[in-house]
């Protein structure tokens, strides 16, 4: 058996490549805001059809088939690497993406894609971001650098159809999640009405009455250690569909721990919002562990008179919350809430049996929710082991 070639990315991918010929400015291209990539399955969304002249400046170029790679902290960190699939010639996308192009004649497009998602080159590429705070990002020469076994295309194309098949697993598994999750959005909208048009005439009140606690984080990135420590940082890529996982979590020392919670330490019930990348999400911490918040992130510690967690988190999801964050979202590529926004928000109040039940109702879902996450986390660890095997010529 021959040797395998082990090449760097940049000599079997162009990377940031240039436009060929620009359109004109009333030609109809495809627009991909980072809100666009679905981190879960590596997949975009086909893109919103604009004129070229309203996007053609600021904005990064791709093609069908190229590969998007977040380059921003959270968006990198969360997964945000797909390969674009769009109706039109030519698309404009978040100037905080990395495009790459695989040559045909050397690699294959969905083989590059699996090797970049692995869980290894997003800890690597953190380790490389530049910048400082919640501007950071890893350069192009990580992802030039980047070395790769590059077996003959077709076994390029065997290897990344076992590794897609796998996924497609892993995504059954994550849709019966989701489904449960409508189910609790469904249940919310039976219990409440749509709060938009609020038809049942609940109270509304501010946060800031609604709540006994509003915490923000430090705004600066706690020192990490390699090594597991009691002491965890909690990211917005821990706050998703109404859960606070503390799954990959960061660890620090006791002595950052205590300095990041002087303000207040988090503990079970609260609730969770994520001011960036993306924008409201949250999540309900169920956990007496010692954690901490991370950039970007808020903490609320509603009163138990006034508001149970599961409705407060239920709200933040609803599109009467949506519009308020978009009305006090701001930023171009990234959107964030400021902190001002973050305290202004208000939010109806039913009476508080009724919060009450729903929660029970909730609670109920969530115990289905375990299993399902079982099975997943079973499937994850089966996937991992299936990308280590197949870049270390194992498959």
């Amino acid at each position: 058996m021959s040797e395998v070639e082990v090449s760097k990315l940049r000599d079997a991918c162009l990377i940031n490549p240039r436009a060929k010929k620009r359109p004109s400015d009333d030609e109809a291209i495809s627009f991909l805001p980072m809100a666009a990539v679905n981190a879960e399955n590596g997949t975009t969304s086909e893109g919103e059809d604009r004129p070229f002249g309203e996007v053609k400046k600021g904005y990064t170029y791709f093609e069908d088939g190229d590969i998007l790679f977040a380059k921003i902290t959270p968006c990198f960190e969360n997964g945000k690497i797909a390969q674009a699939r769009i109706r039109r010639r030519f698309g404009v996308g978040s100037t905080e993406f990395h495009v790459i192009r695989p040559d045909r004649a050397r690699a294959s497009a969905r083989y590059i894609l699996h090797f970049l998602r692995q869980q290894r080159i997003r800890e690597l590429g953190e380790r490389r971001m530049t910048g400082s705070g919640g501007q950071r990002r890893v350069p192009e020469a990580f992802v030039a650098d980047l070395e790769i076994r590059l077996p003959e295309v077709e076994e390029q194309r065997r290897i990344a159809e076992v590794l897609d098949r796998a996924d497609e697993l892993r995504a059954t598994h994550i849709e019966s999640l989701s489904r449960l999750d409508e189910l609790t959005q469904s249940t919310f909208l039976d219990m409440f009405g749509d709060l938009t048009r609020n038809p049942l005439g609940w109270p509304v009140e501010g946060v800031e009455t609604v709540c006994c606690l509003i915490v923000d984080c430090v705004n600066r990135t706690a020192p990490t250690v390699d090594n597991p420590t009691p002491f965890k940082m909690i990211r917005t890529s821990n706050v998703r569909a109404g859960k606070v996982s503390l799954e990959n979590c960061r660890y620090v020392t006791e002595e950052v721990f205590r300095r990041w919670n002087r303000r207040a330490t988090p503990r079970r019930g609260d609730v969770v919002l994520t001011r960036e990348a993306p924008v409201g999400e949250s999540g309900i911490l169920d956990s007496n562990e010692s954690v901490f918040l991370g950039q970007r992130l808020m903490l609320y510690r509603v009163d138990p008179q006034k508001a149970t967690p599961e409705y407060f988190s239920a709200c933040f999801r609803s599109s009467f919350l949506r519009r308020q964050f978009l009305r006090g979202g701001s930023g171009s590529t990234v959107k964030h809430l400021s902190l001002p926004a973050c305290r202004s928000l208000e939010i109806p109040v039913p009476p508080i049996h009724l919060q009450r039940e729903f929660s029970r109702r909730v609670q109920f879902l969530e115990k289905l929710k375990v299993d399902r996450l079982s099975a997943l986390r079973a499937l994850d660890e089966l996937f991992a082991s299936l990308q280590d095997r197949a870049f270390r010529g194992e498959l």
